[in-house]
């Protein structure tokens, strides 16, 4: 039995072809800080399973470290988001990273109306302005989105050491 925290690790690296290597590399910088990350890919079985799996995960970890980079589109994967979500009602810590600090409106082309507010060219909808790097429920919480992992890492210690 070990007396370090946990801290599952959400993020849409699970996609990527070398999934395997980042989230051992994540790992790693997790425990030079005294955590222990656990992956989202220690499960690959059918769609439900994994997702039964990332529940228990996220309900063992003392903490969520999400990484809400632009994944697909200009925001964040929504597995990540719902991930995030799902632990903060659980009343965990949830630390995000975004690795693109370019406020979210930046990455949304779109137009103004003639009041000034911003339309999604694509989609015809205001555009929240909130000069966050994502949308309001993802990063104006009790902690604000770091711009790398280590700065999660970080954040994420200092936060379960505190308590």
């Amino acid at each position: 039995m070990t007396d370090k925290p946990t801290v599952y690790l959400a993020g849409p690296a699970v996609f990527h072809p070398a999934a395997g290597h980042i989230f051992e590399y994540l790992k790693e910088a997790c425990a030079k800080h005294g955590l222990i990350g656990i992956s989202p890919l220690d499960t690959m079985e059918d769609a439900a399973a994994i997702r039964r799996a990332n529940i228990e995960k996220i309900r063992a970890c003392r903490a969520v470290i999400a990484c809400i980079s632009p994944f697909r589109g200009a925001g964040a994967d929504p597995g990540t988001a719902w991930e995030m979500g799902f632990a903060e009602a659980l009343g965990k810590p949830v630390v995000a990273w975004c690795e693109d600090a370019r406020p979210y409106i930046d990455r949304v082309p779109h137009d103004p109306d003639a009041d000034g507010r911003p339309f999604c060219k694509q989609h015809g909808m205001l555009v929240e302005n909130f000069g966050l790097v994502d949308n309001l429920m993802m990063t104006a919480g009790p902690h604000p989105a770091q711009p790398d992992f280590e700065s999660a890492v970080l954040l994420a210690v200092k936060l379960l050491t505190s308590a």
